[in-house]
């Protein structure tokens, strides 16, 4: 069945993809498909093969954790610090997924290889631009697809980060899942294929504390909002019976009980922190100052991001029916409460110097670009739409 958000006036972007392309068109994808492929396997070696950890997330957090889940073969809190005394740190905080990964990889090597646990965060790089490809498939076709996937794959800061070990790129790989089948079974007429995607979506929502701290906090609560949300929606429309919407919820209790509460309980019990790697107690509240000015220069005037947030933020206003009335509210309601919520705490708490060193300000956008990509593909898709049928 086809979802609304793809109605009206389909015929343009049928007749593409059904007639022959043109020549010079099929050039063009083969070189900027070559192009693209090339670039991140050359980054990828470079940085991930050939060069030695220097990073300070990596050493100190999830490379120096794996090697000791590896050496101990356990999940130990007890890591040694840069003169080899033992201590206990705040990346203990941390969940212990991605150390486990490759703790996991080495187990099975036999050994310890930097390159080897290392190549992962490639793989999972590459999952985000495949799993961008078939979302936007579903809504928008394939040459649209490959458009979108090629804006996520030309973001000079996302490619570092997924050819780099950090975790980044590995959450925003859960929070496109998570958000995007929402979306899907929002606009699907299928009632067996809408239940599919839900339940699907609550197992990749349970998922997400169990990769960063900041999930718990910030994407997961957000995710649960934009749920309450689609479910009244439906069952207004008819689309779902309370029955139906109960059965969801309870997915997504039973599932988010399942990893989160457990990983709770640990924290809590070893006296972990609940904060980015920082204690929620030690927050006081003050003006800082040069938050904002820092964040639009990052978002706007550098080149981490090229135009992806000019384009959104046109693209928002001159088809804010299309980003509000219709199904992809879920993309774009998700997004505006992560990235606005994150605001306050940037201006009035210590966390002011991630944003002013462009550091914990930029993860996080990462962490959201392939929804953001997704949200501006089929924008795009729409605005091009609406323009043929005014001609």
């Amino acid at each position: 069945p086809k979802s609304e958000i793809r109605n009206p006036n389909l015929n343009f972007e049928f007749s593409i993809l059904n007639s022959k392309l043109p020549r010079w068109l099929r050039g063009i994808i083969v070189i900027l498909t070559v192009w693209t492929v090339a670039k991140i396997l050359l980054t990828g070696i470079t940085f991930l093969l050939l060069t030695p950890p220097f990073q300070g997330d990596t050493v100190d957090n999830w490379n120096l954790r794996g090697k000791m889940f590896f050496v101990d073969q356990a999940i130990t809190l007890t890591i040694p610090n840069s003169e080899g005394i033992p201590m206990t740190g705040d990346v203990n905080s941390y969940p212990p997924t991605v150390p486990l990964v490759k703790a996991s990889f080495s187990t099975l090597a036999g050994n310890w290889s930097e390159p080897l646990v290392n190549v992962i965060h490639l793989l999972w790089y590459l999952s985000a631009l495949a799993l961008l490809f078939f979302s936007l498939r579903r809504v928008v076709g394939t040459l649209w697809a490959l458009g979108g996937t090629y804006i996520l794959a030309s973001l000079p800061l996302y490619l570092m980060h997924g050819t780099n070990p950090y975790a980044d790129v590995y959450l925003s790989v859960h929070i496109l899942a998570a958000v995007t089948l929402l979306f899907h079974a929002l606009v699907s007429d299928d009632p067996d294929r809408r239940a599919s995607f839900l339940r699907l979506s609550a197992f990749a929502t349970a998922l997400l504390p169990f990769t960063k701290n900041e999930a718990l906090i910030m994407h997961t609560p957000a995710i649960l909002l934009v749920l309450v949300a689609a479910l009244w929606y439906m069952k207004h429309i008819g689309k779902m019976s309370l029955k139906d919407c109960i059965h969801t919820i309870l997915w997504y209790v039973l599932l988010l009980s399942a990893v989160t509460l457990p990983w709770i309980a640990f924290k809590w019990s070893h006296g972990l922190t609940f904060g980015n790697a920082q204690s929620l107690s030690n927050i006081n509240l003050a003006w800082q100052p040069g938050v904002l000015k820092a964040i639009a220069k990052n978002t706007f005037l550098e080149g981490n991001w090229l135009l992806l947030f000019p384009l959104l933020l046109v693209l928002l206003i001159i088809q804010k029916r299309t980003a509000f009335k219709t199904p992809l509210l879920v993309l774009t309601g998700f997004f505006l409460i992560v990235y606005l919520g994150q605001f306050p705490l940037y201006m009035f708490t210590f966390l002011s110097t991630e944003a002013l060193y462009q550091t914990g300000y930029a993860r996080g956008i990462v962490q959201l670009a392939p929804t953001v990509v997704m949200i501006v593909t089929v924008l795009l898709f729409h605005c091009l739409q609406t323009e043929r049928g005014k001609g």
